[in-house]
């Protein structure tokens, strides 16, 4: 499948990416309101953001906060061909400097390194219904900076996330049959 970026100055560019049940890459209108919510607040990609893509798939995401500007992405993917095309992909449009390709499960990714991110997005499978253990292991192992956001893709009948209104600020947003939860810790 041909996917093509959506916005910055890699706008209009195409990458393949082998079609597969498996994967889902967010579709481009998604990916348009994401980067337009970011911009319209004060959580825009900038020349200091570090953005995560958990769950990476083509990588998409990951290269559109690239061409938008981003210093670093990290693309956490666990299906080592998937991997490999990423790979490829980021050498096509001279990315590799600013970019790592960690190769291995989102939980044990979580488990294991120590980056701080000001964007971290995931798009588990759709069944997925681990939402709150995927937050609880970002807020324990202090991923996002300050002042950052988690963005979550799900489908928009999901119920199974309940944030803790205590910590975070929530804004949801659907399109089509797709919800993207934008959260940020609450100011002390």
């Amino acid at each position: 499948m041909n996917i093509r970026i959506s916005g910055g100055y890699l706008k209009g560019r195409r990458f393949f990416v082998e079609k597969s049940p498996a994967l889902r890459p967010t579709m481009e209108s998604t990916r348009l309101t994401i980067f337009s919510i970011l911009n319209s607040s004060s959580k825009n990609i900038t020349e200091e953001s570090v953005f995560i893509d958990l769950y990476s798939g083509t990588g998409i995401m990951g290269f559109e906060a690239l061409s938008r500007g981003a210093k670093k992405v990290i693309f956490v993917e666990k299906n080592k061909n998937l991997c490999t095309k990423i790979s490829d992909n980021l050498e096509k449009f001279d990315l590799s400097e600013k970019s790592e390709i960690i190769c291995m499960p989102v939980y044990s990714f979580l488990n294991f390194k120590n980056i701080k991110a000001s964007h971290i997005f995931a798009d588990p499978p759709y069944r997925f219904k681990e939402y709150n253990k995927i937050l609880q292991q970002i807020e324990l192992n202090q991923f996002l900076n300050n002042n950052g956001v988690i963005m979550l893709e799900m489908d928009n009948n999901s119920k199974e996330f309940i944030y803790q209104k205590e910590l975070y600020d929530v804004d949801d947003r659907s399109k089509g049959g797709t919800k993207i939860m934008f959260i940020k810790r609450k100011s002390d």
